[in-house]
C-alpha cells in the first residue's frame, strides 16, 4: 500500500510540472495570450472537461451495474 501512495505523489508532483510548463510554453505564444486566443483556449477546456466528466460518469456507471448484477 505504501508504494501505491508514493505514486501517487510523484504522479501530483509531475503533474503540477506539466502544468506549470504548458501555462510558460503557451505564455510564450502571442495569440494563445490575445482575448481571442484565450476565448477559445477556455472553450477547448470547457470542452474537454465535459467529454472526461461523462466519459467517467458513463464508466462509472457500467461498473455500478456490473457490481449489482453479482
Amino acid at each position: 500500500m505504501k508504494k501505491i501512495i508514493w505514486l501517487e505523489m510523484v504522479l501530483i508532483g509531475s503533474s503540477i510540472l506539466i502544468f506549470r510548463s504548458v501555462w510558460t510554453f503557451l505564455d510564450s505564444i502571442p495569440w494563445a495570450t490575445s482575448r481571442n486566443g484565450l476565448t477559445l483556449l477556455l472553450a477547448v477546456g470547457i470542452v474537454a472537461t465535459l467529454v472526461a466528466l461523462r466519459g467517467i460518469e458513463a464508466h462509472s456507471a457500467k461498473e455500478d451495474e456490473v457490481n449489482r448484477d453479482k
